[in-house]
């Protein structure tokens, strides 16, 4: 009776584990999430089964969900979603989900169809002396990859975070935590522990799944979102052509709005970035800034000059920067991000630009803004000398990089390509003799 009265409870507190992870799973759409709420679901069936059982006694079918969902389900897909979190290659991820997907069909379809030996009663039913060989193979080798997986993406983490690796840092409890819960799942399906043991290791597995999963993404104040609706109207409601169903709103005291809304602007760099060498060995000329009265050109008003042509034509033929433009590309990219992510974005970003400016020289403007008004949005602008050089940049190693460790805090990507048409661009400083 004490052994159903905890299964019973810790059934309970699983189920609402796994309802909040589920709800968490359909709004961010993470696929390590999804992953491990198929963790939750079976370690829940698992309890409940193990309840029901200690109660009015085992049968084959309690004793299956029991096995199908912590032996089997629970593990495997555990260590699946630790991979979709912490592998930094798709190769790895896909593989991942390939090994688990197909590993989870054929193992449910042998459990489930594979003929019990022995008798059942209300005691904890071990795997060993119910399973046959087969059976027992295959959960043998759900607990070795998942233990292996689980133990490894630890010790990855681990040594990343000692490289300094901000979002291994970040990671490292929440992936400690998980891990346990994998450890927890195992001993407790084995039949190694005695029944209150084996239910309480999967219950607490089941709460350190959740706790961990909400360590990895950022927790959101949910009475923000009323927030909206406070907002003035905009667009053709501004104007007067609001749905005639749509009630009128009551006027209330708003906040004046923010006159920079939409405005881009750059990151405010640190104070050690805003260093400049000094040199004073620089001579500065005597004579004014510009000629008084410039030589006429006896040829007449030529590109040379800047005269009668296009600036862009004139720069060319001066070989200053618009002769670097003639044939440039551009693209802007568009991030939106979770909340709470923009920091560590931002540091990604940082690199890649410094990276980009130490081995592009083809890539012309790199620039990394911030929408003022909208906190969570990021926007990248680019301009590299020619396609070639569009084509080197895609294939940069920091690039390839940054494209890895950013997804975790990146909900939506818009990218725009772009031909560069009419421009301004900056006039070369004259030269003068001496200079």
């Amino acid at each position: 009776m004490v052994d159903a009265l905890l299964a019973l409870l810790a059934t309970l507190g699983a189920l609402a584990a796994t309802g909040l992870l589920i709800q968490r799973a359909s709004k961010d759409r993470l696929l390590y999430l999804i992953a491990w709420s198929f963790t939750q679901v079976g370690l829940t069936l698992a309890l409940l089964s193990m309840g029901v059982g200690f109660l009015a006694g085992y049968n084959g079918l309690l004793f299956r969900v029991m096995e199908l969902g912590a032996a089997l389900i629970g593990p495997v897909w555990l260590a699946l979603g630790m991979i979709e979190l912490i592998a930094r290659y798709v190769q790895v991820r896909f593989a991942a989900w390939l090994f688990a997907i197909s590993y989870t069909v054929v193992a449910i379809v042998i459990l489930i169809l594979d003929p019990l030996k022995g008798s059942l009663s209300k005691s904890l039913p071990k795997p060993g002396d119910t399973y046959d060989a087969l059976p027992l193979l295959l959960i043998d080798g759900a607990h070795v990859v998942a233990v292996l997986a689980l133990a490894g993406c630890t010790g990855v983490t681990a040594w990343l975070a000692s490289k300094q690796d901000q979002e291994a840092a970040e990671l490292l409890i929440p992936v400690a935590l998980v891990a346990l819960a994998g450890v927890l799942v195992v001993s407790g399906t084995r039949g190694f522990l005695p029944a209150p043991l084996a239910v309480i290791a999967l219950g607490a597995a089941a709460g350190l799944v959740w706790y961990g999963a909400m360590r990895t993404i950022p927790v959101y104040d949910e009475e923000g979102y009323d927030d909206y609706e406070d907002e003035p109207a905009t667009g053709y409601e501004e104007q007067g052509y609001a749905p005639a169903s749509r009630p009128e709103p009551v006027p209330a005291p708003t906040p004046p709005p923010d006159q920079r809304r939409g405005e881009l602007r750059f990151p405010e760099p640190s104070s050690e970035e805003l260093r400049f060498p000094e040199n004073t060995s620089i001579p500065v000329p005597e004579q004014p800034a510009y000629p008084e009265s410039p030589a006429p050109n006896p040829a007449g008003p030529t590109a040379v000059d800047g005269i009668g042509q296009s600036p862009l034509a004139g720069l060319a033929r001066q070989g200053a920067l618009g002769g670097e433009l003639a044939n440039a590309c551009g693209q802007i990219t568009v991030y939106t991000l979770l909340d709470g992510r923009e920091s560590a974005f931002d540091r990604l970003a940082a690199d890649l630009v410094k990276a980009a400016l130490a081995a592009e020289p083809e890539t012309l403007i790199f620039a990394s803004h911030e929408v003022v008004g909208a906190p969570t949005q990021r926007i990248f602008y680019q301009m590299f000398r020619d396609e070639a050089a569009f084509a080197a940049h895609r294939r940069q190693p920091h690039l390839q990089r940054f494209l890895a460790e950013s997804r975790t805090h990146v909900i939506a990507t818009n990218v725009i390509e772009l031909k560069l048409g009419a421009a301004k661009v900056p006039l070369p400083a004259p030269e003068y003799p001496g200079r």
